[in-house]
């Protein structure tokens, strides 16, 4: 929409410049998350957290375990000092592994705000297990990340390109300019989305047709603060002393939606999930997957990661023929049908902000909530979505946004079909490489507690990525295709159960 007042169509009344209710639950949300991080300064590394000093130890040990049961270990931190910290917000990964079964599985933390943690583990499987648990940032480096994320939008460089017969001209653009210059206003008034562009002289507001973006490599932190998160993370102790029996446990019922997000929601042996109160199908053949798929629409919108979905498709789904949607590169519409079966396949980029070199069309730009807006659904129809990792580049309460918007549309939807499916997928854990400040995994360690709190109570099947990948310790943020072969899995367990 172009600069100038907005009518509600309904009402004719002009809209409100913000909706007041969702800034209420933003804010009430970002408050939640923000009462967790640490608020601390340092001036010297040896008042940080310390793997090596630090101590961790199994509380309350027996003398027998068997599978089924629960085990704590317990993290004490201290300082490089051999300080004891007074308080917590360290961002810590732990998982239980036995190399010899090709298993592993995540552990949930709760932190005392005191410098002690608790990280309680499921014994799913038979054998000796080992315990790691890896300190990814210290907690002084925790705050640093928060403070420079919710700092502003200077992160990513938007470009937007007018056009009007055969002249065109490229602008700036984002989520938040210099309103000295006269903008062109692209808003979503109901879901309070904005996004602006500097008007170019003698070209329409209208004539806005591509868009690209860039990162623009800033830093908000010192010298200091970069160097506790450049390559930090660190064991910080292993302990090898579990062997539970076999309780001859029975085979649950098969995953369906409505069961919730839990942490750990299952573990991983030989390159298969095994998800923790629900059992998922195998469709290891091209027969078995159209078998399930027949008759059904599948809707994916997400970030390269779901991109992973449509590829797995498009590969072991030899009767799929895709579609021409002369579009170029790999962001582009993705559109796969079997006509003789009735499959209908298509992936789409989840819309601003999301990182791309290339211009993209910013007439096909739709949020998710806009898409699920536009699919009427009913028993035949599979929505699939994912959506983060693009948003670790900017403020937090645009990501809280994008999901209350979300959870929105899909209480829409489940008013006019409540037979549609509806598959959330959580993000994937990386190798944390390089750009640290920007694309650490703590960025999406929050996304996965703000995703708990909105998503909660929806009737939606959740494919846990984030848990996923840390049991198989994949440090990927594209996994390899057998680990996509059970996030498939899942998908179609909850399609077909």
């Amino acid at each position: 929409m172009a600069a100038g007042a907005a009518l509600d169509s309904a009402s004719g009344r002009p809209w409100p410049e913000k909706n007041s209710e969702i800034k209420r639950q933003i804010k009430d949300i970002f408050n939640q998350i923000d009462q967790k991080i640490p608020n601390i300064t340092f001036s010297h590394k040896d008042q940080t957290t310390s793997a090596k000093k630090s101590r961790v130890f199994i509380r309350n040990p027996q003398n027998r375990y068997c599978v089924g049961d629960q085990i704590t270990v317990q993290v004490d931190a201290y300082d490089y000092l051999g300080k004891r910290k007074t308080y917590g917000g360290d961002y810590l990964r732990a998982r239980i592994y036995s190399p010899d079964k090709g298993a592993g599985s995540s552990g949930r933390i709760e932190d005392f705000n005191n410098g002690s943690y608790h990280i309680y583990f499921t014994l799913f499987w038979e054998g000796n297990i080992s315990v790691s648990v890896y300190l990814m940032h210290p907690s002084e480096a925790v705050a640093a990340l928060w403070r420079s994320r919710n700092t502003g939008y200077g992160n990513v460089g938007y470009l937007g390109k007018f056009t009007s017969g055969d002249k065109a001209v490229e602008t700036k653009c984002g989520f938040l300019l210099d309103k000295k210059e006269e903008l062109c206003e692209y808003a979503d008034h109901e879901d309070d989305e904005y996004f602006y562009c500097v008007k170019p002289q003698n070209f329409s507001c209208h004539s806005f047709t591509e868009f690209k973006n860039w990162k623009t490599l800033i830093t908000h932190l010192s010298k200091l603060e970069n160097s506790l998160i450049e390559r930090y993370s660190s064991c910080i102790d292993v302990v090898t002393t579990f062997f539970p029996k076999d309780s001859s446990s029975q085979i649950e019922e098969t995953c369906k939606t409505g069961m919730g997000l839990e942490y750990p929601s299952g573990y991983v042996m030989n390159d298969t999930w095994y998800p923790k109160g629900c059992t998922m199908r195998t469709y290891n053949s091209m027969e078995e997957m159209n078998a399930c798929m027949k008759g059904k629409f599948f809707y994916m919108f997400g970030d390269s990661t779901m991109h992973q979905w449509m590829a797995y498709f498009e590969q072991n789904l030899k009767t799929l023929r895709l579609m021409n949607v002369y579009e170029i590169g790999w962001a582009q519409k993705h559109l796969g049908v079997d006509l003789e079966r009735n499959i209908h396949l298509i992936w789409k980029r989840h819309a601003r902000p999301f990182i791309y070199l290339g211009f993209v069309s910013h007439r096909e730009e739709r949020t998710i909530p806009r898409e699920i807006d536009l699919i009427g659904g009913n028993q035949h129809t599979v929505i699939a979505l994912n959506i983060g990792v693009h948003f670790r580049l900017f403020p937090v309460h645009h990501y809280i946004r994008r999901l209350l918007n979300i959870r929105r549309a899909i209480e829409r939807l489940f008013l006019r079909s409540p037979k549609t499916k509806v598959i959330i997928k959580t993000e994937n854990t990386s190798d944390m490489s390089n750009e640290y400040e920007g694309m650490s995994d703590f960025h999406a360690y929050v996304h996965y507690a703000i995703m708990e709190i909105i998503f909660r109570g929806l009737n939606v099947g959740f494919v846990n990525g984030w848990d996923m990948t840390t049991a198989w310790n994949t440090n990927q943020i594209h996994p390899p295709e057998t680990f996509i072969r059970n996030e498939i899995n899942m998908l179609m367990t909850y399609t077909c159960s």
